[in-house]
């Protein structure tokens, strides 16, 4: 079954590639510059969901979205400071009592 599907792919490639060269020049390159215009269309489609860049950008946006969130959403300064991105409220620094 493999072997056939293989053989068939193998027989059109083949085909193409053979009209490919009996067509001349001009229509060579049109026909070159549909299939890289058709590559291009599904690399984007294909490849971009699994981007590592575009997912940490992404993912840059929305952290730095969630800490403008939390920094606006904080009670006042004076009861705490900002340590980078965490909030530490002066609450926690009071000493524990021992039992």
């Amino acid at each position: 079954m493999l072997v056939k599907i293989f053989a068939s792919l193998g027989l059109a490639i083949c085909l193409v590639l053979t009209l490919h060269m009996c067509l001349s020049r001009r229509h060579q390159l049109r026909m070159e510059a549909w299939w890289a215009k058709s590559w291009r269309w599904i690399s984007k489609r294909a490849i971009s969901p699994f981007d590592a860049r575009e997912r940490r950008r992404a993912a840059h946006e929305a952290a730095m979205e969630a800490i403008s969130r939390a920094k606006r959403s904080a009670p006042d300064t004076d009861r705490g400071q900002w340590d980078g991105n965490v909030y530490r409220p002066k609450q926690f620094d009071k000493p524990r009592k021992p039992h």
